[in-house]
């Protein structure tokens, strides 16, 4: 059978890692990257590459793309490139447009147009592994930046969550035009953050996220900017209209006094005595105001976290297709991929 591997992260990060790579550390980004085209799968896709040129110790190695090239890989840089270069290439390997950040495509809330999707690398991986196939193909998606979102505390988890929602509708469509030989098994490694949904009420307000415009990395660089724009000397009232346009605060809903005495005092503490403390996460680092303002955002939502890193909370499987009632019940993580075999025919 082909195979492909994606993600909406880099590609040799470790999820992707894990199908492809034999290394004894998931930060071994360019020894993983060398490892792709010895495992000769036929799609690969997602941001970038994060050390196309630098060893694991740090010295400068040779470029990985003309690697990939000399193995027969066609590199392909974003959804209209993939396109053009689909119908000859052999093996693909598609990724962002030059000068995107290869760490990973953007939140789906700050995406502009133009911007690869995961969708789009849905799309094109079943129809590269269709191609010229009558045995059938093997692909994992990763929707890898619902983790990071995660991670950070963040809203901006429904938004990817919805988008990882749109990447399985992809797949979905195909089942439904191979119903009796394609399986889909959608699940998580582990759960990050801890996330309760509803807190101290029976209550959850998640429409107020809806006036949320950017990420909590998107919401900080803005925050730089307006620093830069008023020459470091930005007033309260700059704040609110500024918060009032990015979060909906106090113009889109009402805010509690507690509420906006948490953003005034980091207002006068980052911009009025100028100590700026950047809050950071696994996979990000912000202004304490958009740290500030995605707390409050939280508590409007009514959405609560217990852990800045991974859960032992369980995760969902859910399974459509041959063999989807191989699964339904709570199972070790180690089963799935042995099902998964089962319901392929491997012994």
């Amino acid at each position: 059978k082909k195979v492909g591997v994606t993600t909406s992260v880099s590609v040799d990060h470790a999820t992707p890692a894990a199908f492809y790579a034999h290394q004894p550390d998931r930060n071994r980004y360019y020894e993983i990257a060398l490892d792709l085209p010895k495992a000769n799968f036929d799609f690969y896709a997602g941001g970038g590459f994060l050390k196309p040129t630098t060893s694991f110790d740090k010295k400068e190695a040779p470029s990985i793309f003309p690697i990939f090239e000399e193995a027969g890989y066609t590199v392909a840089r974003g959804y209209n490139d993939y396109k053009a270069k689909a119908a000859k290439a052999e093996k693909m390997i598609l990724i962002q447009e030059e000068g995107a950040n290869p760490s990973c495509l953007p939140y789906a809330i700050d995406r502009k147009e133009g911007d690869l999707t995961l969708a789009q690398i849905t799309e094109s991986a079943i129809d590269f592994l269709t191609k010229d196939n009558k045995k059938g193909f093997f692909l994992m998606v990763e929707g890898g930046k619902i983790d990071w979102a995660c991670h950070a505390n963040a809203a901006t988890v429904f938004n990817e969550v919805k988008d990882m929602d749109n990447a399985i509708k992809v797949a979905y469509e195909f089942y439904k035009k191979h119903p009796k030989e394609t399986l889909i098994v959608v699940t998580a490694d582990h759960e990050t953050g801890g996330i309760v949904l509803g807190t101290g009420k029976y209550e959850l307000n998640l429409k107020a996220l809806q006036h949320q415009k950017h990420s909590a990395d998107g919401l900080s660089q803005r925050i730089s900017e307006l620093r830069k724009s008023k020459g470091n000397k930005v007033t309260w009232e700059d704040m609110k209209t500024f918060l009032g346009e990015e979060m909906g605060f106090w113009k889109q809903f009402p805010i509690s006094w507690e509420q906006e005495k948490k953003l005034r005092d980091e207002f006068e503490k980052s911009f009025v005595k100028n100590k700026v403390v950047f809050a950071e996460s696994m996979y990000s680092k912000s202004e304490p105001m958009a740290a500030r303002a995605k707390e409050v955002m939280d508590e409007i939502a009514m959405v609560g976290w217990v852990s800045g890193g991974h859960s032992a909370g369980y995760v969902p499987v859910f399974a459509i297709g041959a063999g989807s009632q191989l699964f339904g019940e709570k199972i070790d993580n180690t089963e799935i991929p042995k099902r998964i075999a089962k319901a392929a025919g491997y012994k």
